[in-house]
């Protein structure tokens, strides 16, 4: 039987990055020289491959910035940011889908490495029971907003994981975190007492680390990655 060998690679990402820029239409590392570039603002005679080449940069150029910006929900009232979404409505609807997806491609990869190494971070935990399907989906949301680096997002969200639980064990449908968690105390729904502390603490870390970032504090990765080993622990606990 003949062995087929398989190219090894240690960096998955570079070859996928390598691979988009073999394909994508606008590709982001398109670099032209500098004269071509005026020549071609100034309206005087080009090849057409160098016109080509202008107008695959600066057609790159402005739907990035058009793209970055639209991530801020709110876009930029300005000259460069109007003439980038007037590029934009030019394009026909392959065009816009094409020129979205060689973005988030672009993005992916970019993060591709930090993703993996957050994913080796979080620890595995067991459980004899399964959460309910409603706390399962946000625990998902939860995880994946820390691997993509959105650590207030995760942060939010181990916070509703913790009071979507505690609602689901007690069987009501409304009240703050403090309360549910009193309230489970004093049914006796805790195997030890220090759930009660480790709820507690999600509840005031998870509001300080959202108020800090409100007020400009950059979201900080191993917080969310304690608050994810807290939850962790908190659902092991709660879930038979």
């Amino acid at each position: 039987m003949k062995t087929v060998k398989v190219p090894w690679s240690p960096n998955l990402a570079d070859i996928l990055r390598e691979r988009i820029d073999d394909c994508a239409g606008f590709n982001r590392n398109t670099e032209v020289p500098k004269e071509v570039l005026v020549a071609y603002l100034n309206g005087q005679s080009l090849s057409e491959e160098e016109d080509k080449a202008a107008t695959a940069y600066l057609r790159g150029r402005f739907l990035k910035l058009f793209l970055d910006s639209k991530e801020g929900l709110i876009i930029p009232d300005d000259a460069q940011h109007r003439l980038a979404s007037e590029l934009a409505k030019d394009l026909d609807q392959i065009g816009i889908t094409l020129a979205y997806q060689d973005f988030y491609a672009y993005q992916f990869v970019d993060k591709l490495d930090d993703i993996v190494r957050r994913a080796f971070k979080v620890r595995d935990m067991f459980a004899k029971g399964r959460p309910p399907e409603s706390v399962t989906r946000i625990c998902r949301e939860a995880y994946q907003s820390y691997l993509y680096g959105h650590h207030t997002a995760s942060v939010a969200l181990i916070r509703s994981i913790v009071e979507s639980t505690l609602k689901d064990r007690l069987d009501i449908d409304i009240g703050e975190l403090s309360k549910l968690n009193d309230l489970a105390r004093d049914r006796g729904l805790y195997p030890t007492k220090g759930v009660w502390h480790k709820i507690d603490k999600v509840r005031d870390e998870a509001n300080t680390f959202i108020h800090e970032v409100s007020r400009g504090k950059t979201p900080s990765e191993d917080r969310n990655l304690k608050l994810i080993g807290l939850a962790q622990e908190i659902l092991q606990a709660l879930i038979q």
